[in-house]
């Protein structure tokens, strides 16, 4: 899989994450915001190693 791919995807996952747990926005949708923000975390660390190199 390449970098980009792998980019796309978790910065997908976490809109989709981020949107479903504002949608719910009760227990579980508490979980979906913190997965969310570990996507983009993760997003963020895979395209700052896209740049760099």
């Amino acid at each position: 899989m390449s970098p980009l791919i792998a980019f796309l995807i978790c910065a997908l996952a976490g809109f989709a994450l981020l949107c479903a747990g504002v949608f719910v926005l009760a227990g579980t949708g508490w979980a979906m915001l913190a997965g969310a923000f570990s996507l983009f975390c993760a997003a963020t660390f895979i395209r700052r190693g896209m740049t760099s190199g």
